[in-house]
């Protein structure tokens, strides 16, 4: 039986509806509060509204770049942090499902502590060759977004390959992932492309509405509420990528 993005959307669609508590609980902590936060509590970065040109020599750059470097030293780690937690998050909403018969949330973010270094070791291998050839791409800016989910749809197996066919090593596990999207990588690249574009639509007018308070009508209580709206949307995106993960690995395992 070949594999099909609808009947991928419905396995995702019922394992939130019979789910929901469980993943918005987990999602809640390690996705939505680390975003929150760090949007409320740490300063934007440096305006880049008046830079006209990246020469070294540019005093408006070079002024640019010393603010950036102090921000990145003040307030980096932050997001470092918080790309920590959502990393994390991820995974152990897929541990949700493929930890173990009967997996409660405690056991599932158990299980996802003690794997997710294997997790990390395989992401990092597989994105930097990505990383290598993206300033290739900034020549063709329209082709990152299909590159990254074309990659991303041939590595989306990793982390429920960790989990379910535990134990199993990183490399092994992106080799398990290749073997099982072959023949699915545009399909897997669609049903992830589509929750991109869901979530950037669904967020794009809080985000300009929070530029737009930002610059000429600042009230923190009405950013607050705006900035969660566009947090929790980046949520569900998260919840939703990692049930396509699920629904592809159940299905394509197997087959």
């Amino acid at each position: 039986m070949r594999l099909r993005a609808t009947t991928i959307y419905a396995d995702a669609w019922a394992a939130w509806r019979a789910d929901w508590n469980m993943l918005t609980a987990v999602a809640g902590v390690f996705v939505f509060l680390p975003q929150l936060a760090v949007q409320l509590l740490v300063p934007a970065l440096p305006d880049t509204s008046a830079l006209t040109s990246t020469d070294p020599n540019d005093p408006i750059f070079r002024a640019w770049m010393a603010a950036f470097s102090a921000w990145v030293g003040a307030y980096g780690i932050w997001y470092v942090v918080v790309l920590a937690a959502m990393v994390f998050g991820q995974f152990a909403l897929v541990a949700v499902y493929l930890a173990g018969e009967r997996t409660t949330v405690g056991n599932a973010l158990n299980v996802a502590l003690r794997l997710v270094s294997r997790f990390v070791l395989a992401w990092t291998i597989w994105t930097l060759p990505l990383a290598l050839v993206s300033p290739l791409l900034l020549w063709l800016p329209f082709l990152i977004m299909p590159m990254i989910a074309l990659v991303g749809a041939r590595m989306s197996l990793v982390g429920p390959a960790i989990l379910a066919a535990r134990p199993i090593g990183a490399v092994a596990a992106i080799g398990r992932s290749f073997t099982l999207t072959r023949g699915y990588m545009l399909l897997l690249a669609g049903v992830l492309l589509s929750i991109l574009l869901a979530q950037f639509l669904a967020a794009m007018p809080f985000l300009a509405l929070d530029q737009w308070m930002t610059t000429y009508a600042p009230n923190p209580i009405a950013r607050a509420i705006v900035v969660a709206i566009t947090a929790g949307v980046a949520t569900l995106g998260t919840i939703a990528t990692a049930l396509v993960q699920v629904a592809a690995w159940r299905r394509l395992s197997s087959s």
